[in-house]
This record gives structure tokens, C-alpha cells and sequence, in this order.
């Protein structure tokens, strides 16, 4: 039966619990940043289909547009695999932390559960004393 706190091990788990939310956030916001991204250059596409048919010139320079158009969007979406796998990874991490520090969590409020029973199980055993005393001094 320990009787060494479990706090520092507790601010440990629930520091990296933090930081790793953090994190969390931050691939949040990544994700968020690809997907405007995306829907950016796809709002892009029916203005610069509209500017090309008005002319030959943008007519022949729509299809190098489209191309790029294309490909970003490949790139982008890739990168947007790329962020969910590493959020993936991330929330894994994030629910081992979070398991570590409830199990911290928990011995530690069993640790202080002995000590209230102990303690009041030591003032039980001080009044059994004090009243089989007085039962005693009565007779």
C-alpha cells in the first residue's frame, strides 16, 4: 500500500494531455486551412471559365489553367491525406495520455480513500477505547 502522492505523476500525464490537444488544434486548424484551400480555388474555376470564353487568347491560356487548377488540387487533397493520417496518429496518442492520466487520477483517489478509512478507523478505535473506559469506570 503506497502512501506517496500520485500528484506529480498526475501533472505530467495532464501536461502531455495538453499538449498533445495542442496539437490536436493545430492539425484542426490545418485541416481547416486545406479544405478553404480547396474550396477557393474550386469557387475560382466558373469566373476564369466565364473570362476565357470571351476570348481566343484566354480560350487557349484556360487549358494551362485548368492543368494547374488540376494539380493543386491533387496536391492539396494529397496534403489533406497527409493531415488525417497525422491526426489519426495524434488521437491515438492523445487517448493513450488521457488513459495514463485517468489511471493516475484513480490510484491517486484510492491512495486518499485509505487514508480517510485509516484515519477514521484510528478515531473508531480511539472511541471504542474511551467508551470501553468509561464502561469500566461506571462498574
Amino acid at each position: 500500500m503506497s502512501t506517496r502522492s500520485h500528484a506529480p505523476l498526475i501533472r505530467l500525464a495532464r501536461f502531455k494531455v495538453e499538449e498533445l490537444q495542442k496539437q490536436m488544434a493545430d492539425i484542426d486548424r490545418a485541416r481547416a486551412a486545406i479544405a478553404d484551400q480547396i474550396e477557393r480555388l474550386e469557387a475560382s474555376v466558373p469566373g476564369e471559365q466565364a473570362a476565357a470564353s470571351e476570348s481566343k487568347e484566354g480560350y487557349l491560356a484556360y487549358g494551362s489553367y485548368a492543368r494547374s487548377v488540376i494539380q493543386r488540387k491533387e496536391n492539396l487533397r494529397a496534403s489533406e491525406r497527409e493531415v488525417e493520417v497525422q491526426a489519426g496518429e495524434l488521437r491515438e496518442r492523445l487517448e493513450t495520455a488521457f488513459g495514463e492520466l485517468k489511471k493516475y487520477e484513480l490510484l491517486e483517489e484510492r491512495r486518499v480513500a485509505r487514508i480517510e478509512d485509516a484515519v477514521r478507523a484510528a478515531e473508531q478505535a480511539e472511541m471504542d477505547e474511551i467508551a470501553g473506559r468509561m464502561r469500566r469506570a461506571a462498574h
